[in-house]
């Protein structure tokens, strides 16, 4: 599946957040390149300068991050992993998207340990720049995961929200073919927000409350039979299905990933369709912030 994966470093210990799952997808795709890069600011934005001046402010620049980029590289070697030093001039947004293109990348790492906003702040995150714009898998993994990386034992469970809306079947199948791709099972999750009857059927007509409390079960069925039905379109990989209550979504799935202890949890791309991304815009946020594993934003298109 994975051919080149570009993994962005800021050169702090972020960074590090990546190396046990970027080594698990290399160990999974013999012959991968993996590419550690990192953008050096330097005088981008520093336009009234003459070129000499801006000249010897990359220079220096780029002299002083090269062997933090390198010892990064050496801690990723150690895993295992065959790793490409890349080390650039410009602003992260636009190096990304220059090396991505310059090494044939299929799939974008980026560790964060901000709670960057995916719809409302795009302009102020490269991570969420790069799951809207770019048509490549995006990788993401944040503090919560990167405080328990080190035990990351590679890909054994990837977690599928599916919530019925547009493009659906892109997302099942996109992670079927990532849960295949790494040996992992895979499984469905739907999640629907309860309805409190208790405090909302008080006073209520005893009959009244029964059709109400009726209806909350046949809402309940419905959605399992709908996610038995998308279950069984998948192939290729072993999978099963599931539906939980949660008030809010995002927290719901990130409660159920810890508690079956999932590995990856597979969301669709976002903004590149408006109605998913309206529908799933709050939930990718939330779980780009808080997921206990990492997240991979995929269209289910291959990519050359």
């Amino acid at each position: 599946m994975f051919r080149s994966i570009l993994l962005l470093s800021d050169l702090t210990e972020t960074t590090a957040f990546a190396f046990a799952p970027v080594a698990a997808l290399a160990k999974q795709h013999p012959g991968v390149r993996v590419v550690l890069a990192h953008a050096v600011v330097g005088s981008t934005e520093q336009f009234f300068l003459d070129d000499a001046i801006r000249g010897r402010i990359d220079k220096r620049a780029m002299d002083k991050a090269r062997p933090q980029l390198e010892e990064l590289g050496a801690r990723l070697h150690a895993m295992g992993v065959d790793v490409e030093i890349a080390l650039e001039i410009g602003s992260p947004y636009n190096v990304l998207f220059q090396l991505a293109e310059r090494y044939a990348a299929d799939c974008i790492v980026v560790p964060t340990k901000h709670q960057h906003s995916v719809v409302r702040r795009v302009s102020n995150s490269v991570t969420a720049r790069a799951i809207r714009a770019h048509a490549l898998p995006v990788m993401t993994m944040n503090q919560h995961f990167g405080a328990h990386a080190a035990a990351f034992a590679g890909f054994g469970t990837v977690l599928h929200p599916v919530d019925f809306g547009p493009g659906q079947r892109d997302g099942v199948n996109a992670a079927a073919e990532f849960a295949a791709s790494v040996s992992a099972k895979l499984e469905l999750l739907h999640v629907i927000r309860p309805f409190h009857l208790d405090d909302l059927l008080e006073g209520e007509d005893e009959a009244d409350a029964a059709a109400a409390r009726a209806g909350v079960e046949a809402m309940h069925t419905r959605a399992e039979q709908g996610l038995a039905d998308v279950l069984s379109r998948v192939s290729g990989v072993g999978a099963e299905a599931r539906v939980i209550s949660a008030d809010a979504p995002g927290e719901g799935i990130c409660a159920h990933a810890a508690a079956i202890g999932a590995s990856c949890i597979v969301l669709p791309a976002l903004g590149r369709d408006k109605v998913r991304t309206q529908l799933m815009g709050s939930v990718a946020e939330y779980l780009i912030a808080h997921a206990p594993c990492p997240v991979l934003f995929h269209d289910g298109h291959e990519h050359a």
